[in-house]
């Protein structure tokens, strides 16, 4: 019988089948090749994992199989706003092949809703969905609910920004453990220890997960990054070198772009950092 295994956990794959959750061992050494999302072909009677099937994708951090899309969680406030980190989620979701959800947690806790759309306008300007929501008051969440239909997402997002809250608030039936942040930090508490499958009702699934402070971009190389910015796509063939890392080259496009004002400053001082980033750790690894 063909299931999707929820979770692994002390050497057992949790696997769902027509609604119903059966905890078994797997054959073989392929037991360290299985993750969350995976599709399994089990075997009832003996409750073994007998195959995996070939997966569409892996998420590497955390270990997700068969993910369509991320559910990027950050707080408008507490911890506050943090738009690099925001932009480093984004790159993880992109360099994956998921499509990133752009969701600005705690909008209860600001005064000046109004101003924060209005600074982070830039990423629906350039193509993201993105959502404002209260998952503690279970404000502005329809929208989002339905973009989760029939899909396996993950939500990814630092610390504190209320991704067990958030699950809470949209799954039936679920009641995870959340901590208040801490005051004297200024930054979450982990909550979750390890990745589990949850089923929505619309009949998708989204993977709580542990949560992360930073992000490490591990499968990008520096010369690759500007394709990963889509607001950088219109000028690619307008700069005068077809190399152009947009940091440094004289007759590039998108540094006109940004000095008229049309690329945003701030996604722009990402880019700088992420690649200075990624060449400082080419230089250490090729010399």
């Amino acid at each position: 019988m063909e299931g999707i295994i929820t979770k692994t956990l002390g050497g057992f794959f949790f696997v769902k089948t027509n609604g119903e959750i059966h905890k078994c061992r797997i054959r073989g050494k392929i037991q360290k090749q299985v993750y969350p999302g995976d599709i399994a072909e089990i075997n009832l009677e003996d409750k073994i994992v007998e195959s995996v099937q070939k997966r569409e994708n892996l998420l590497t951090r955390p270990k997700v199989a068969n993910v369509e899309q991320t559910i990027i969680l950050i707080s408008l406030k507490s911890p506050p706003m943090n738009k690099d980190l925001l932009d480093r989620f984004i790159l993880m979701a992109e360099s994956s092949g998921l499509i990133p959800l752009i969701v600005f947690n705690k909008i209860d806790l600001v005064d000046n809703l109004e101003e924060y759309k209005e600074d982070l306008a830039v990423y629906s300007e350039i193509g993201y969905d993105t959502y404002y929501i209260s998952a503690k008051k279970h404000e502005g969440l329809d929208n989002l609910y339905q973009d989760l239909e029939n899909k396996i997402s993950v939500i990814a997002g630092p610390s504190g920004s209320g991704k067990s809250t958030l699950i809470n608030s949209i799954v039936e039936d679920v009641e995870l453990p959340t901590n208040e942040v801490s005051e004297k930090l200024k930054r979450g508490v982990h909550t979750t220890k390890h990745v589990e499958l949850i089923t929505l009702p619309s009949k998708g699934y989204v993977a709580d997960t542990p949560g992360f402070t930073n992000i490490n971009i591990e499968n990008i190389e520096s010369d690759s990054l500007r394709y990963y910015f889509p607001e950088f796509k219109e000028y690619e063939d307008l700069c005068k070198f077809s190399t152009c890392s947009h940091t440094h080259e004289p007759g590039c496009a998108v540094k006109d772009a940004l000095q008229e004002g049309v690329i945003d400053q701030g996604r722009y001082d990402s880019y700088k950092e992420i690649y200075k980033e990624l060449q400082e750790k080419e230089d250490d690894i090729y010399g």
